[in-house]
């Protein structure tokens, strides 16, 4: 039996560590929310998989079914259109209360959905204790305590999701709203055309009842239903004196916090590592210093001291010894002058030039790898939002840009996080600015060729460095030109981003 699994969740939760960890797969991971922009599919390992076809398809990180950003349409998309078996929704289980609003919404799709309550070691570090058992009782839907990291009690939620995707039986929750607000979505569930699963009616009810613009457009009510539908929408909206989405969103957080509040136990609140590291790094003031210190401090490792060291043995030893080589080959089959100097300098010594700026290179992404997976890179945006309102982008596009430090064009498809097309098409035409891995030895080669001893200091210690921020600056210059022009006009949307807990790279990821 060929089993379809949809992997969700929120945001930075472990999804696509969870996917690669099931799959074998080697996706792009990185400690900032928005990595995974569209849908990836995979089959499960066969340990795993015990016999059975399972695929596995790692949706978008989103933190609710509405259709804001473009993440959260390709996720809502396939779980109402696709029809996967099941849904594992992989919850935070150390930040169970945000992480639970989308598990309210997903339950009310029709599909069956698992609970994986990721990094579940992180729970008793904290002081959490979790009652899983009332908790899964509660909310209708197994949960499974898990690890992506760890790849702990991976085994034991693909069993459970195979055999709720075969029994086929959708469990939802009790009255999950209001009294007033559940007669209502009863009533718009009667209004719904037959053409509607009956599982999908109270999802699709709750939709119509907040408007959303796309399922109006897409189910098409009686001009009678759609009045009835907008009678009650109006009824409610005036005894809670708030819009209908708002209403919604409300009576879900007051569930979420009712059932939170009767299986999660914490400790008395306190200022965690992550939180005092904040109060220094996204400081108003010490930011941006702390950033160009920093940045400067990666340039001078990668490409003056330690690249330097590594580039020069690369350069001295290991080519030189296969031009050595080859040349003695070459001379002992009676090879002519001319073939030798093709080979030895033109073919090996061009290809060593280049490699020999492989090392700085390498040092150069492990530094930012390990400042990306640590979480720093995401404060960075959030600093640098400050200062790219000025001149016209948002903090959201520090991370595509940051991306295309390695390469352009996965930092031009990054964009597509960005919500305003606007702000998108400004990220995408400003990213190719940035210095990529391609420009990186062209950066090292000028910065040793020009410079010179300076009081005892070599000057590409901050050449290099310097030419990079020049690239910044070429991208803030090329922003304000292209903000006054009709295609990218408009304000900066708001910059709103969740800071992930910083914790301790991990050679995986």
């Amino acid at each position: 039996m060929a089993i379809t699994i949809a992997l969700a969740g929120n945001p930075n939760c472990g999804k696509t560590t969870m996917f690669n960890a099931l799959t074998g797969a080697n996706q792009y991971v990185g400690n900032w929310p928005g990595v995974t922009v569209e849908k990836k599919e995979g089959k499960v390992k066969s340990k795993k998989a015990k016999g059975e076809e399972i695929t596995v398809t790692d949706l978008p990180g989103i933190y609710s079914l509405s259709p804001y950003t473009l993440e959260e349409v390709v996720s809502r998309d396939y779980v109402l259109n696709e029809n996967p078996d099941v849904i594992i929704d992989l919850v935070d289980a150390t930040n169970i209360e945000r992480n639970l609003y989308l598990t309210t919404q997903l339950i009310e799709t029709g599909v069956p959905v698992v609970i994986a309550l990721n990094m579940a070691d992180l729970v008793a570090k904290r002081g959490i204790k979790i009652d899983v058992k009332r908790l899964s009782m509660l909310l209708g839907c197994p949960i499974i305590e898990t690890s992506a990291l760890k790849q702990t009690g991976l085994t034991d939620l693909i069993d459970e999701a195979v055999k709720v995707a075969k029994q086929k039986e959708v469990k939802l929750p009790g009255e999950i709203f209001s009294k007033d607000l559940e007669a209502a979505v009863d009533e718009v569930k009667n209004l719904l055309p037959i053409s509607i699963s009956e599982d999908k009616k109270r999802w699709y009810a709750v939709k119509f009842l907040e408007n959303d613009s796309k399922v109006v457009e897409n189910v098409k009510l009686s001009g009678a239903a759609s009045a009835t539908v907008a009678d009650h929408r109006k009824k409610l909206e005036e005894k809670h004196d708030d819009d209908m989405e708002s209403i919604v969103t409300d009576e879900r957080y007051k569930y979420i916090q009712k059932i939170v509040g009767t299986t999660v136990q914490k400790e008395k609140q306190k200022l965690t590592t992550s939180d005092k590291i904040d109060r220094i790094v996204t400081n108003r003031i010490l930011g941006i210093p702390i950033f160009i210190l920093v940045m400067w401090t990666v340039y001078y490792i990668s490409v003056t001291t330690v690249g330097t060291f590594v580039t020069d043995w690369t350069n001295d030893v290991f080519v030189v010894a296969i031009q050595d080589a080859v040349s003695s080959g070459l001379q002992a089959i009676g090879a002519g002058d001319l073939v030798q100097g093709l080979v030895v300098d033109g073919i090996i010594g061009g290809l060593g030039a280049v490699l020999g700026f492989v090392p700085q290179m390498a040092i150069l992404f492990l530094f930012l790898s390990i400042l990306e997976d640590c979480g720093y890179m995401v404060r960075i945006a959030f600093v640098m939002d400050r200062v790219f309102r000025h001149f016209g982008l948002s903090g959201k596009s520090f991370i595509p840009l940051l991306i295309s430090s390695g390469c352009g064009i996965p930092g031009i498809m990054a964009s597509k996080t960005i919500e305003q097309d606007n702000d998108r098409r400004l990220t995408i035409m400003t990213a190719t600015f940035i210095p990529c891995g391609a420009k990186l030895p062209v950066i090292a080669m000028m910065g040793g060729v020009i410079a010179g001893e300076v009081a005892g200091y070599q000057e590409s210690s901050f050449i290099a460095p310097l030419m990079y921020f020049i690239g910044i600056a070429a991208v803030l210059v090329a922003a304000i030109i292209l903000k006054k022009t009709k295609p990218f006009s408009g304000k900066p949307a708001p910059f709103v981003m969740e800071l992930p807990q910083y914790h301790i790279p991990q050679a995986k990821t």
